[in-house]
Formats: C-alpha cells, sequence, structure tokens
C-alpha cells in the first residue's frame, strides 16, 4: 500500500483512522486559498464523468464544517468512499501544483544530466561537458547536493578527455559537496536536539544562554561554524531564539549573536532563489522578534528589507508572506500611533489579496485588536462571532498564542459590554484550556490578571477603587521594561479602567517607559 492510500484510508468501524483521515483532508484544504479552492473545484467538475457525482459537493462542506450533514444524508460506506475520493484528487491537485511551481528548476538540471550523459556515451565529450557545467551553475544556487554529487562523479569518469579539466580542483569541489551534504544532514538533528533541550527545561529548571547551547551542539554533532553558514542555518536560530525567548519569557535580554551574519549573506553567492524562502522567513523573524522587545523601529527596518525579497524573481514567494507581511506591518503601524494606518492595511489585504483562511484569522484577529483598542466594540463583535470553528482547529493551524490572545480578547470584550456572565464563564473556558500550559509557573501574570478582572465582573466601579489597585500591586509579578510586549497589552486595558482613560492612549504610554 503507497503512503498516499495510507494518507487516505479509512477502514469501517476504525474511529482513530476515521478521524485521522477527516484531518488529513482539512490539513491539504487549510493549503490552499480562495482562488486554489475555485481551481480545485474546476479541476474535479472538468474530472467527473457523471453529473450526480457528489465529491464537489463534499469539498464545499468540509470548507464550511458541515462535512457531517453529507454523513447522514449517504450513509458511512458511501461517505467514506466519497471521502477517500476527495483526498485523492487534492493530493493529486496541491502536489501537481508545488511540482510545477517548486520543482522546475531542479527538474532542469536533472535533465541537463541525463542529456550529458548521453552526449558521452556517444562520445561527444565538449558539448557534454558544457551541458554540465550549466547544470553544476543552477545546482550551486539551489543547494541540490545529490546532483552536484552526480555532476562532479560524471566529470570525473570524462576527466582524461577533457582538454584543460583541473581533476585536483574537481575532487576538491566533490568533498566539499559532501561535506556540505553531511554538514545539512546534522544541522537538522542538531536544530531538533536543541529545541528538545528546551522542552525539556520548562518546569523552572535553569535554560542556558541560547549561544552556549548552539555552541555546545556544534561540537557534538561535529558541525564547523563555517559550514553552519546559511541563510536555512541562521533562520534555524531565528526560529529557536523565538522559541528560548516565548519558554524564558524574555524577549527583552534575548541576545540575537548571529545578527551580524545576515549581512554577510545578503548579497552573496549563497543569496539564491533557492534560499530566499529561508531568506523571507529569517527577515520575517527577526522583525518579529523586534517588535516583541518593543524595539518597533528595528522591527520595521526588518519588515522592509523582507518587502524588497518579496519583489525577487517575478515576485515569486510576494502571495506565500503577503498577509504575514502586512499583519505585522500594521501591528508595528498601530503600536507607533498610527491605528488608521494600521486598520486600512489589513482592511485592504482581507479584501483584495485572497488571504487564505487561516491567515484570514491572523488579520481578523489584529483588526479586532486595533478596534477594541479604540472602544469601537461593534465590530470587534462581529469579528469575533467570525471566528466559527472550534478550538482545536485554531490551536493546529494558528498556534497557542492566537488562540490565547483570541479568548483574551472575547473575555475582556464580554466585560466591557456587561455581558458579567458571559465574561466569567469565558474566564473558566480559558483557564481550562491554558492552565496545563502555564503550570508550575508562578511568574507570569496571565494568572493573577485574570483573577483581578473576574473579582471586578459584577461590581465595574471596584476597578478605579483604591482597595483594587492595592490588589493590582501586590499580585501582579511585573518586570518592569523586561515584561512581555503582549502582557504589556493586556495590562495597559486594566490600568486604563482603574484610571478610567482611554486605553489605547494607555497603551501607548505603558509601552514608552518601564513600569514598577
Amino acid at each position: 500500500m503507497t503512503s498516499k492510500w495510507k494518507f487516505c484510508a479509512n477502514k469501517k468501524g476504525n474511529s482513530n483512522k476515521k478521524a485521522r483521515y477527516m484531518i488529513a483532508i482539512k490539513d491539504l484544504i487549510v493549503l490552499q486559498s480562495e482562488k486554489d479552492q475555485a481551481a480545485f473545484i474546476s479541476y474535479v467538475e472538468g474530472r467527473n464523468k457523471r453529473h450526480d457525482t457528489r465529491n464537489v459537493g463534499l469539498y464545499k462542506a468540509f470548507l464550511k464544517d458541515e462535512e457531517e450533514q453529507i454523513l447522514r444524508e449517504i450513509g458511512s460506506n458511501a461517505f467514506g468512499s466519497l471521502k477517500k475520493r476527495l483526498c485523492d484528487q487534492l493530493i493529486e491537485f496541491s502536489g501537481g501544483q508545488l511540482l510545477a511551481q517548486e520543482l522546475s528548476q531542479e527538474n532542469e538540471v536533472l535533465k541537463l544530466i541525463a542529456l550529458a550523459r548521453k552526449l558521452f556515451e556517444n562520445n561527444q565529450i565538449k558539448t557534454g561537458h558544457t551541458l554540465l557545467k550549466r547544470a553544476e551553475k543552477v545546482a550551486l544556487s539551489l543547494d541540490l547536493f545529490a546532483q552536484l554529487n552526480e555532476i562532479y562523479h560524471l566529470l570525473i569518469e570524462q576527466s582524461h578527455k577533457i582538454e584543460g579539466l583541473d581533476q585536483g580542483k574537481l575532487f576538491t569541489k566533490l568533498e566539499k559537496n559532501n561535506a556540505q551534504f553531511i554538514a545539512e544532514e546534522r544541522l537538522s538533528v542538531l536544530y531538533a536536539s536543541m529545541q528538545k533541550h528546551f522542552n525539556s527545561k520548562l518546569d523552572g529548571e535553569t535554560v542556558d544562554s541560547l549561544e552556549s547551547i548552539y555552541e555546545k551542539a556544534l561540537q557534538k554533532f561535529g558541525v564547523s561554524a563555517d559550514l553552519a553558514f546559511s541563510f536555512r542555518a541562521l533562520n534555524q536560530l531565528c526560529v529557536l531564539s523565538d522559541l528560548f525567548a516565548s519558554q524564558t519569557k524574555n524577549y527583552h535580554g534575548l541576545d540575537l549573536f548571529f545578527e551580524g551574519k545576515i549581512a554577510e549573506l545578503q548579497g552573496s553567492t549563497k543569496d539564491s532563489e533557492k534560499t530566499l524562502p529561508y531568506h523571507l522567513s529569517l527577515l520575517y523573524g527577526m522583525s518579529t522578534i523586534y517588535f516583541r522587545k518593543n524595539q518597533l523601529g528595528r522591527s520595521r527596518a526588518y519588515l522592509e528589507q523582507m518587502f524588497k525579497q518579496m519583489q525577487r524573481y517575478q515576485k515569486k514567494y510576494f502571495t506565500i508572506w503577503q498577509a504575514r507581511y502586512v499583519n505585522l506591518l500594521a501591528l508595528n503601524l498601530n503600536f507607533s500611533g498610527q491605528p488608521v494606518k494600521a486598520r486600512e492595511v489589513l482592511i485592504d489585504c482581507l479584501k483584495n489579496a485572497s488571504p487564505k483562511e487561516t491567515e484570514t484569522a491572523l488579520l481578523q484577529l489584529s483588526l479586532g485588536m486595533i478596534y477594541f483598542q479604540q472602544g469601537d466594540l461593534k465590530e470587534v463583535k462581529k469579528i469575533i462571532a467570525s471566528f466559527q470553528k472550534r478550538d482545536i482547529w485554531y490551536l493546529r493551524y494558528l498556534g497557542n498564542e492566537w488562540l490565547f490572545n483570541y479568548k483574551a480578547m472575547e473575555i475582556l470584550l464580554h466585560f466591557d459590554l456587561g455581558n458579567d456572565q458571559l465574561a466569567e464563564s469565558r474566564i473558566l473556558s480559558f483557564q481550562r484550556i491554558f492552565a496545563r500550559h502555564s503550570k508550575g509557573d508562578k511568574s507570569n501574570p496571565l494568572w493573577p490578571f485574570l483573577k483581578l478582572v473576574k473579582s471586578a465582573l459584577f461590581d465595574p466601579e471596584y476597578i478605579s477603587s483604591p482597595p483594587f489597585a492595592e490588589k493590582v500591586e501586590t499580585s501582579i509579578p511585573w518586570k518592569g521594561e523586561e515584561e512581555d510586549f503582549f502582557n504589556r497589552c493586556f495590562y495597559a486595558w486594566l490600568k486604563a479602567k482603574m484610571l478610567k482613560q482611554p486605553v489605547y492612549e494607555t497603551t501607548l504610554d505603558l509601552l514608552k517607559k518601564p513600569q514598577h
């Protein structure tokens, strides 16, 4: 049985396999934009030989989370067969798109190698050598180590027939390529081990510095710092830095020891079309970290670099990164005193960029936060109501932090609307969902913050009283300027209520200076 069938199989009576199968279809759908969805429907309709085929209907039902309705209509056996056909078609369509988009240059290298080999067999040495040189140039730009090995082996086999070919240089190239290939594999293991190290230190243990962990890992896995010098490697370090700061709850003190290497790579031979996805991810990650560090100028500087990179190679990756870029730009604008501009760029992207479902949720939540800070609760309520998926879906596709901010905004919305019982219910639900993620973390101001909100639910005037202010001072473990950016935003809402001041202005004031 092939991996495709394993991905789609669903035996009758096995609820676990059914669940995995249902998730598999949704995993494929979540990769699609609205344009992709429309193209897939046209693709399926073009392949349907009978007008009564219901695969399009099932696909549309999955888009709306209404697939159970079709199950009830046609029964489990027919439903299982229909799901299997739909899954096959999704894999074929999505896989075909990716192959067309991402493997065109790799296929060019393979074609050149195959043609050169045929020319060598027919003793057309000069032309074969010319084609291999062209293949080598493309393969080097794409870091195609396996193909480079094949190129060098072919050249070595024919080197005695090629006039002027330096065998010594060729052997050096082969050895260097093999070393780079092994280094890439070891780097993957290295970063996995570092992430495991972080995850094992979550219960109050002291975590070593990121640079110390990295240097120990390089030594352990026998990877030289020079071989680890690439956009892919720096992007991995950026991802780990974000994880490190998130788990230690200290973006303020994060040492980005690798940052100086970014400029060295930009414009070098390693700055190619193949490495552009890692380059973009790195710039986005650096901008995000500086945003969390409350250094908005540096965050914007990385965003500007990112936007320039998005224009390269006929904007090949522009659409892929557009929503994330716009979202982070809007957050920077909002917390730089430009909420109207921030709102405009978000609305424009939502209307005109055809974002994917996950991207729409990301943009909508940021838009909701801006409306909330401006006191436009009617718009916030509309946005909250638009989130119709189950919590597990949002957690799976958008992550813990998105769900955390969504739930927190919902609680504060009901508080401001005077829906005391709903707010209390949401607080209890919030505590159930997130308690295990912060278990044993007494330094997190989240839990005392929720208790304070809950204590003022049924007596709004209490929040502006001296006893409440004293309770805030004694219960929230505040870190001043080292406090997490988003924790500051929640605390700003509380402070605004205490002082009876506008939330947005209070937030900006709080972000400008350390609090004690």
